[in-house]
């Protein structure tokens, strides 16, 4: 369906970030699957990031690890973009 409402292109936009978003937090699960089931071995049985944070090398815990981590990075990086895009639209 094609209209030429300016709204809607807007719409259509921010839902296909959303699935963009959707499928690279999918991705970054699997990913976190992998190395979880490929990774350490008997040299390493977790992972400790920047001292704060311990996560076993585990299937399970690695996706989740990614997933979390992947949804965050791209929650900031939304929340930049529309806080741009509300100072752009304010000085016009």
């Amino acid at each position: 369906m094609t209209t030429d409402d300016p709204r809607d292109v807007g719409n259509s936009g921010r839902r296909l970030l959303l699935a963009l978003g959707g499928f690279v937090i999918l991705l970054g699960g699997v990913l976190g699957f992998i190395v979880g089931a490929n990774g350490g071995g008997d040299l390493m049985s977790e992972l400790t990031v920047f001292g704060l944070l311990t996560v076993p090398l585990t299937p399970g815990a690695m996706t989740l690890y990614g997933m979390v981590l992947i949804t965050v990075a791209i929650g900031i990086l939304y929340g930049a973009v529309e806080l741009a895009s509300r100072y752009e639209t304010n000085t016009s």
